[in-house]
């Protein structure tokens, strides 16, 4: 059965018993059957608008907005980043009726582990030694990249489905392990498609580019917000084809692909992350339709 319809429907029925009452203040919290998802996935979880004007949901700090969809439902897409602890989290909801009436409701999210790729192997002592001053810029890249995830345009800029930003096979896949020269490293947040040199490689969506630049790992990077906390990346760019706070719409091309950043060849990584948490961009073309 379809996970989405079934948190759907909890929600229709929780919200019918709560419209019993019209008091002014928020009824006593209640807590639906949980949904499972899996570590880096994406999940769907729909509300019926009827009588409803506004929703918002909570994960601890992150704000999960909720959309009108058509006149029928609010719809939200949940992303689970690919390092969560297995185990229950709790998402908070909040909606306003109609008549002004607030509610207050509480999805359990069952988050499950699950088995990425791994590999051991060894590379020259020189390549896997960094200077002082390589570490300081690093620092400097992540400090970058965390201000951007962190200010995404509130309305939602995307409609499905998303596209593949460029037509090939992956070399490279989401969540895959490195262990090198004995340490563990960095999971893979996205996943490297092949691509020849100067291959095309177009926005998986409409947005916003809101990060263009060179950094250390990822060599040539553009990042766009889809809003709403949606982002896509694109990383080992030769050059690019938009500016810094262009709008682009979905197929426009932004980029050619390359070898720029900590790369020993040619390809695209794609990336994407959900309200902060790093998931599989693949997750985009599969969840996420033109709704």
């Amino acid at each position: 059965m379809n996970r989405a319809w079934v948190i759907g429907y909890a929600l229709a029925l929780l919200f019918l018993l709560a419209d019993r009452s019209f008091g002014g203040a928020p009824d006593q919290e209640t807590v639906t059957k949980s949904a499972e998802v899996f570590q880096g996935d994406i999940l769907e979880l729909k509300i019926p608008a009827e009588g409803l004007t506004a929703v918002q949901g909570r994960m601890g700090k992150v704000t999960i907005p909720f959309y009108l969809n058509g006149h029928h439902h609010f719809t939200t897409f949940v992303g689970v980043d690919l390092e969560a602890r297995p185990g229950l989290a709790i998402m908070n909801v909040k909606s306003t009726t109609s008549l002004g009436t607030r509610r207050e409701t509480a999805i359990r999210l069952q988050i499950k582990p699950k088995s990425f790729k791994q590999e051991s192997f060894s590379v020259a002592a020189a390549f896997d030694q960094l200077s002082a001053e390589v570490i300081q810029r690093i620092r400097q890249d992540q400090d970058q990249f965390s201000r951007v995830f962190t200010s995404s345009t509130p309305a939602r800029l995307w409609e499905g489905p998303f596209l593949q930003p460029v037509s090939s096979d992956i070399t490279s896949p989401f969540g895959y392990r490195r262990v090198i020269n004995g340490t563990p490293r960095t999971p893979h947040t996205g996943v490297d498609l092949k691509a020849a040199l100067g291959t095309e490689v177009v926005a998986a969506n409409h947005g916003r580019v809101v990060l263009l630049g060179d950094f250390f790992f990822s060599g040539n990077s553009v990042v766009l917000d889809h809003g709403g906390g949606l982002y896509t990346v694109y990383f080992h760019l030769s050059e690019f084809k938009v500016e810094a706070g262009a709008a682009v719409r979905k197929g426009d091309v932004i980029a050619l692909s390359g070898m720029s950043g900590r790369v020993t060849g040619p390809h695209l990584h794609w990336g994407a992350r959900l309200n902060g948490a790093r998931v599989d961009p693949f997750e985009l073309l599969r969840k996420l339709p033109g709704n």
